[in-house]
């Protein structure tokens, strides 16, 4: 008998109960004994004098009556319905902000194809409406989520989105939408959101008490132990509700998501990708691991089998699903491993850099001389300046006639060269004063100068570029990043001169803001990857010179394949 619309419905609302119900237990069971420990301190005095009289001796009795029992349900009662009304409110946008999912962006071409996939998966699921966000980490996992007003989710990471083929994505979401058809993601969503706050709380508890910020003397320490205790409860609690979630789902997603997509070679080398990289351990909403593909923290608990393995794991073994993927397909592991090896060696393409424009325009007969490589050139008319390749904005250059000595894009006739099609609204280069042009890189399409070849990128965008491997990095640029890599392993010391020397340069004034007052602030990337870069903390954007984009990317691509598992 197949697996009816009734049959799920009604096992969801099986499994609901019994976490409503177990929750108020657990509130209940915790008040008990609280109540039970702090009277049998307060009356132990009072208590020993009364038992040394007596000849029956009953802790229970003497201490809680069954007013008082009765008294402690219904508290436990109203605060289980408290817990989870304010749980279950606004459910899924709590989740996606925990674990810092966005939604897709229009003019992406990796997240126009993710909205295409789930269109199509969501009408051969029978038109279910299904929404779908990327999780800005180069992680690889993904998840799905749902809540008691319908709303439902299927979020995939950028790495994820970035290293898997198309069919390989799709059969991702084909099992991630398996979930959601199938009821178990909203019984999944609110068993792991119960407890979910406490258990991430507590994480920054003990980041901060391992680190010396809790240190203290007198009842501020013994708040903060009592404190640090009720969450240690609260996580305990969270482990064991874990029972309510059955490893068993993933088979069946699994299962679902090869009947959707008819191909089950593809979603293994999925699970087998992700198992071979970083699956998100230590980025936000970790804690929330049963609504995730894979577990994002390696357990040993999910690679076993056995009781308390298939009762308190929320994942099986990753062995076990593909074993049963690849019978399915006909094919060995060796499959997998040899796709995987080839993921590394597929061929991409070196962009072309964009030159100057090459158009001339009419101007009255004015000659100019250039300075280049230490010498002047020239004299050149207007129409053999706009053809020479090297000519650039900034370039010193000196009309034949005139005593001044200025840049290119300073003189009213060259300017009009650089300039050729901008207008008030178009964003100019900080450096050249020239309008930057849209430019496809990475599935984006991004602002680039095309004289001095700098770009202009939000900070999300820095992201996807990094997580992505479409744009082919020339030796050039290997060559200049492993310089840039030697250099700060070998005189770290000059990095102090280098940092000195960045607050003392000229700075941008941002070409989005145009605020000349307020300008953009000279910085390094981050301190593991010391590429220069300008950043408006106004607006959010970066200006990267020519080659930084790229000599970045090398070097994340080279930790990445050098330790794929952080």
């Amino acid at each position: 008998m197949p697996y009816s619309f009734t049959q799920i419905e009604k096992d969801k609302s099986k499994v609901i109960g019994f976490v409503f119900a177990f929750l108020i237990s657990l509130y209940f069971l915790t008040a008990w004994v609280i109540y039970f420990a702090v009277k049998f301190y307060v009356l132990l005095d009072s208590l020993q004098e009364e038992w040394a009289y007596s000849s029956t001796v009953n802790p229970l009795a003497d201490l809680i009556s069954i007013e008082e029992t009765l008294l402690i349900f219904l508290i436990a009662t109203f605060c289980g319905f408290i817990h989870w009304f304010v749980i279950i409110t606004n459910l899924v946008p709590k989740i996606l902000r925990s674990v810092g999912a966005q939604e897709l962006d229009p003019k992406d071409s990796y997240h126009q194809m993710f909205q295409n996939i789930i269109e199509e998966v969501s009408i051969a699921t029978g038109g279910k409406k299904i929404r779908g966000v990327v999780a800005p980490t180069m992680a690889m996992n993904a998840f799905a989520v749902a809540d008691f007003e319908g709303r439902a989710t299927i979020g995939i990471t950028e790495g994820l989105l970035s290293r898997l083929s198309r069919a390989q994505i799709e059969a991702v979401v084909g099992h991630e939408a398996a979930h959601i058809v199938s009821g178990d993601c909203l019984s999944t969503t609110v068993i792991s959101s119960l407890f979910g706050l406490y258990t991430d709380m507590l994480s920054g508890m003990q980041r901060m008490m391992f680190s010396g910020g809790s240190r203290g003397r007198g009842r501020g320490q013994g708040v903060v132990l009592i404190v640090f205790v009720i969450l240690q409860l609260a996580n305990l609690m969270a482990s064991i509700m874990r029972m309510f979630i059955f490893r068993q789902r993933e088979f069946r997603a699994d299962a679902i998501a090869v009947r959707l997509t008819r191909d089950p070679l593809a979603l293994a080398g999925a699970l087998y990708t992700i198992s071979r990289r970083w699956r998100g351990s230590g980025v936000g909403g970790e804690y929330l691991e049963a609504i995730f593909m894979m577990n994002p923290k390696f357990s040993r608990l999910d690679e076993n089998t056995g009781f308390f393995s298939d009762l308190f794991s929320t994942h099986p073994p990753v062995k076990k699903r593909l074993d049963v993927l690849l019978n399915m397909a006909h094919a060995e592991t060796s499959a997998l491993e040899e796709e995987f090896s080839k993921q590394k060696l597929k061929p991409r393409q070196i962009p072309s850099e964009m030159s100057v424009a090459q158009t001339p325009l009419a101007g009255r007969a004015s000659e100019w001389i250039i300075y280049k490589d230490g010498q002047w050139l020239g004299p050149y008319g207007l129409e053999q300046l706009t053809g020479l390749g090297w000519l650039q904005p900034d370039s010193w250059i000196k009309q034949v006639g005139g005593e001044r000595v200025t840049h290119a894009f300073e003189d009213q006739q060259l300017s009009k060269v650089f300039k050729q099609g901008s207008s008030v609204d178009q964003v100019s280069c900080p450096k050249c004063q020239t309008a930057l042009s849209q430019f496809p890189y990475e599935g984006l399409s991004i602002l680039k100068c095309p004289y001095c070849l700098g770009i202009l990128v939000k900070s999300d965008d820095i992201f996807k570029i990094l997580s992505r491997e479409e744009i082919g990095l020339s030796e050039n640029i290997q060559k200049i990043a492993n310089g840039l890599e030697k250099e700060l392993a070998t005189r770290r010391s000059r990095w102090n001169d280098k940092v000195q020397k960045i607050n003392t340069v000229q700075l941008l004034t941002c070409p989005v803001c145009r605020n000349a007052a307020v300008k953009m602030v000279r910085m390094f990337y981050s301190d593991a990857y010391r590429i220069e870069i300008d950043k408006c903390v106004f607006c959010d954007n970066n200006w990267f010179d020519k080659d930084e984009i790229e000599v970045l990317q090398y070097l994340v691509e080279k930790m990445t394949q050098t330790n794929p598992g952080g």
